[in-house]
C-alpha cells in the first residue's frame, strides 16, 4: 500500500525534482515498516558534478534500496532497458523519477550511448547496472561497455559501488522476501583524463576489479 501510494504521488508530481524526495521517503518507510535495516557507507565520495554510478545487480530490490539510500537531491536517474511490452505501463512512474530508458536490442548500441551522453550533458547523475540484468546464480558478471564509452566521451567520473543483501532479501525468480540487512558501499571514483583518455576496456576492467570486493560475491566471469 505504501509503495502504491508513493508511486501515484510521484506520477502526479511529474517532476524528478519533487518525485525523488517523495520516493526516497517512501522507500525508507517501507524498509522501516518491514524491519529491514538499510545502511550506506562512503556517500561522501559521490562527486558534486554529473557522474555515472555503477552498482552490481542481483535482485528487484536493488532499485528500491538505492532509492532509499542515495541522496534525493540532485538525485539519480536510473538507466533501464525497454525489455517487455508491459514496461510501458510504468512509463509515467519512470518519467516522474527522470529515468533514462534505452533500447533493448544490440542494433541500437550506438543510440543508447548517445542517450547516456545526452543525459550527462543535461547534468544528470546516472545509475547504471553494468552487468545488465540479474540471474539466480551468485557472482559478479561481465560488464557491458556503454556506460564507459559515454563517461570517456563526456569526461565524467565513474563511481563504483556495491550492494550487499538484496539477493538474499528477494532471490531472483521468487517472490518470497527474507528479512536481512541491506548495505550499500560507495567505492573508488575513476575520473577519465581528458588529455589522455583511457581505453574503454581499461576503464571497464579497473571498475570491475574495484567493484568485486564491494559486492560480497565471487567473480562469475571465470
Amino acid at each position: 500500500m505504501v509503495l502504491l501510494s508513493v508511486s501515484i504521488l510521484v506520477i502526479l508530481l511529474w517532476s524528478p525534482r519533487y518525485g525523488r524526495p517523495v520516493a526516497r521517503a517512501g522507500t525508507r518507510l517501507i524498509f522501516r515498516l518491514a524491519a529491514v535495516p538499510v545502511s550506506a557507507q562512503g556517500i561522501e565520495r559521490l562527486p558534486p558534478a554529473p557522474h555515472i554510478l555503477l552498482v552490481n545487480h542481483t535482485s528487484f530490490v536493488d532499485g528500491v534500496a538505492l532509492t532509499a539510500l542515495l541522496p534525493a537531491r540532485p538525485g539519480y536517474a536510473f538507466v533501464v532497458r525497454q525489455q517487455y511490452p508491459s514496461q510501458s505501463l510504468l512509463y509515467p512512474l519512470l518519467r516522474g523519477l527522470g529515468t533514462v530508458v534505452l533500447h533493448h536490442d544490440h542494433d541500437h548500441a550506438a543510440t543508447n550511448v548517445d542517450l547516456l551522453r545526452a543525459a550527462l550533458r543535461r547534468g544528470k547523475n546516472l545509475i547504471v547496472f553494468p552487468e545488465g540484468g540479474f540471474v539466480p546464480e551468485t557472482g559478479l558478471k561481465p560488464f557491458h561497455s556503454g556506460a564507459f564509452i559515454a563517461a570517456i566521451a563526456e569526461n565524467v567520473p565513474i563511481v563504483v559501488a556495491g550492494l550487499r543483501g538484496t539477493r538474499k532479501a528477494l532471490w531472483p525468480r521468487t517472490w518470497l522476501p527474507h528479512r536481512t540487512a541491506i548495505e550499500l558501499e560507495v567505492g573508488p571514483v575513476f575520473q577519465p583524463d581528458a588529455a589522455d583518455p583511457p581505453s574503454e576496456l581499461a576503464l571497464r576492467s579497473q571498475a570491475r576489479q574495484a567493484m568485486l570486493p564491494l559486492t560480497g560475491e565471487e567473480d562469475a566471469a571465470g
